[in-house]
């Protein structure tokens, strides 16, 4: 049996500084007979983005603040305002019918404070 999705994986960036973008990718290869359904992102179960190419809008946006321009299928681009974006953030792939197969997969992100970021440039900075 082959599959129709495969190798998803998805990129979060580790720690990101309050009031910056984060750009969250996700990677995936469909067989060339199959199409993509969906892409969701989620935070925590919370679903906040949803990529679906046959809708229109193919995009739609819940819960967070998402630069719209600079989101599409493979990445989306969020502000953390506030540290409590911190979280788990996963990225759901579907092939469309017949087969609907879907695969899932997450990463960890961390809002840190601007105090918080020079100590650690300062940190970074004297262990050289």
């Amino acid at each position: 049996m082959s599959l129709c999705l495969r190798n998803v994986r998805v990129t979060v960036p580790t720690a990101v500084r309050k009031g910056d973008s984060a750009q969250l990718f996700c990677y995936y290869e469909l067989e060339d007979k199959e199409r993509l359904y969906s892409i969701k992102w989620y935070k925590g179960k919370r679903e906040f983005y949803r990529y679906t190419p046959q809708e229109n809008p193919s995009m739609k946006v819940f819960n967070l603040d998402v630069e719209r321009t600079l989101s599409n299928q493979s990445h989306v681009v969020i502000k953390a305002h506030e540290t409590n974006v911190s979280g788990k953030y996963s990225c759901e792939v579907s092939a469309d019918a017949p087969s609907f197969h879907t695969m899932i997969v997450s990463g960890d992100m961390e809002v840190i404070g601007k105090r918080f970021h020079r100590k650690l440039l300062r940190l970074a900075s004297s262990s050289r």
